[in-house]
């Protein structure tokens, strides 16, 4: 059985106190703190003077162009904020535990994989009309700190081999990436094409320091050629699709954007074969957490898309 805490200043401690340090530290100034939080000025400098004397340190630097978090605040807000989003759940998973399918499930993907989550929240919105979503697209990283940190109870990404002992990872399919080219590019009409042919085309990338970006570069590597230069780099997967489909260009991208959630009508895959280029994509959750009702009812809703689907691949 879990024990109470051992220092009594931990139960001296408010959540809505916390929750005030965390707005005013995030906005800078007690006065729209306020406004933010709905209180009264001297409500918010009441609870941030209430913790500062509790744990006996200063949490705010108070100074004429507004107030910013010290050492010790920034300490208090990173684990508060864990603490918040924790209570945010129980109240979530409480929410729903007497109707199934109502509630906020927090997701978030790589943008190439949204178009995975835009499926299984169809799924899900036929099902359960009460459920609602909170979607964040970023980086496999940043996905995985906000997993770490509470923002989102499930992630999905492509991923290489993890180290990290704390998260769980529930394979969907594996996702192969393509040379993507418009409809209309003249390199379809060969049966077969390398990629060393294709060095000097130009290219839209992602930058190197990209997840994605690192692994074409791999991909290049193994085939013994450099990465090319590209005359266009973005991490936008909308703006990359967009000048593929009306220009001369060439992408690598993962094969998911040709064919879900449905077939691409303006891009297609090149006929060359990539080598290092397929990569599992899963769910992502914490090992230590259990889900909310609502996440629960996504992460079986995703397994059930792709077995209806017959296959556990998306082939170029």
């Amino acid at each position: 059985m879990p024990q109470p805490p051992r220092d009594h200043r931990v139960s001296r401690l408010k959540l809505q106190d916390l929750r005030v340090l965390v707005v005013a530290a995030e906005v800078g100034s007690m006065a729209k703190a306020a406004v933010a939080l709905g209180l009264s000025q001297p409500s918010v400098s009441y609870a941030i003077a209430n913790l500062e004397k509790t744990l006996a340190v200063p949490l705010l630097d108070r100074g004429p162009q507004g107030v910013a978090a010290t050492e010790y605040g920034r300490a208090l807000i990173e684990r508060g904020l864990v603490a918040l989003n924790e209570m945010q759940h129980a109240v979530d998973t409480i929410e729903v535990l007497g109707e199934p399918g109502r509630g906020q499930v927090r997701i978030g993907t790589t943008t190439p994989m949204s178009a995975v989550a835009s499926l299984v929240i169809a799924r899900l919105t036929r099902r359960y009309p009460r459920m609602t979503f909170h979607l964040v697209n970023d980086t496999t990283t940043t996905l995985l700190r906000l997993l770490r940190e509470r923002e989102i109870e499930i992630a999905i990404s492509r991923v290489l081999p993890l180290k990290a002992q704390d998260i769980s990872i529930q394979t969907l399919f594996d996702d192969q990436l393509a040379v993507i080219a418009s409809r209309s590019n003249s390199w379809l009409s060969r049966s077969k094409v390398g990629l060393g042919d294709l060095i000097a085309e130009r290219w839209v990338l992602p930058p190197p320091t990209a997840f994605l970006g690192d692994l074409i570069a791999q991909v290049f590597r193994a085939h013994g050629l450099e990465t090319p230069r590209p005359t266009v780099t973005t991490i936008s997967t909308y703006a990359m699709a967009l000048m593929v489909a009306s220009g001369p260009f060439l992408t690598i991208h993962p094969a998911t954007l040709l064919k879900v959630p449905q077939r691409h009508a303006q891009l297609a895959a090149l006929p060359v074969q990539l080598k290092a280029a397929r990569h599992p994509v899963a769910l992502l959750t914490l090992k230590d957490r259990t889900p909310s009702g609502a996440a629960k009812e996504f992460l079986r809703a995703a397994r059930e898309e792709w077995a209806a689907r017959g296959d556990s691949s998306v082939p170029a």
